[in-house]
């Protein structure tokens, strides 16, 4: 069985919020959503996911249709490049094994 993370991080790349759903799906993209602002206690400027089809839908309804949606599978992924400090460490000792 397949699960998704969802997660949500600031504009300085802190972890605000994060669901993990059996499904990718419209009722799992809004109830991240709701979580996610429930939390920071605001909707954000603007919202930056990699495209799925219901994610303009699920931003639209649950955060109104004044927030920027961007749709770029490589600008969302700043949580992803939090690690590359410790591989710029790892890769060297591969030879020491």
């Amino acid at each position: 069985m397949t699960f998704v993370l969802y997660r949500a991080i600031d504009h300085d790349g802190n972890l605000v919020d994060s669901l993990l759903s059996k499904t990718r799906d419209m009722e799992a993209a809004k109830r991240f959503f709701r979580q996610a602002v429930a939390v920071v206690g605001h909707a954000p400027d603007s919202v930056t996911t990699d495209g799925h089809a219901s994610y303009p839908r699920a931003v639209r309804e649950t955060m109104g249709g004044h927030i920027q949606h961007r749709t770029n599978k490589y600008l969302n992924n700043r949580l992803e490049q939090d690690h590359r400090g410790v591989k710029q460490r790892y890769y060297p000792m591969h030879g020491f094994g």
